[in-house]
């Protein structure tokens, strides 16, 4: 993706996860939220951020941070119904019930966050 941006559009990735880690995750789990974070975090129009951290604390939990600049759709933009965040919580409700928090909010930075953990060996019982 960064080949295809502007200049004015800072991407931040970091993947905090020890090699030798053996935890488990569902596969493409934090793929809406990411797609989510290019589509509606660049105007295209003024310097934008995008920024992507998934980390591992070793065998307590996993945590998907992503932030982008946030852009509030008009009226006429038909760019999203929020189906995709809606399909992430069902799945999250089926895959790891009542073993994840999600929060979604606009920061004081005007950033649209998204901050998603997956605790590791919780017991529902």
């Amino acid at each position: 993706m960064r080949i295809r941006l502007s200049d004015n559009v800072k991407v931040n990735v970091v993947f905090d996860v020890a090699e030798d880690s053996t935890t488990q995750i569902a596969p493409l789990l934090f793929i809406s939220l990411i797609e989510n974070a290019f589509k509606h975090g660049i105007s295209g129009e003024e310097n934008d951020v995008i920024s992507i951290t998934i980390r591992e604390v070793q065998g307590e939990k996993v945590i998907c941070d992503i932030r982008n600049s946030y852009h509030p759709k008009n009226e006429q933009d038909q760019s999203g119904s929020g189906i995709g965040l809606q399909q992430v919580r069902k799945r999250m409700d089926l895959l790891y019930p009542k073993a994840y928090s999600w929060k979604i909010y606009v920061s004081e930075e005007n950033l649209y966050c998204s901050t998603l953990i997956i605790f590791l060996n919780y017991d529902a019982n």
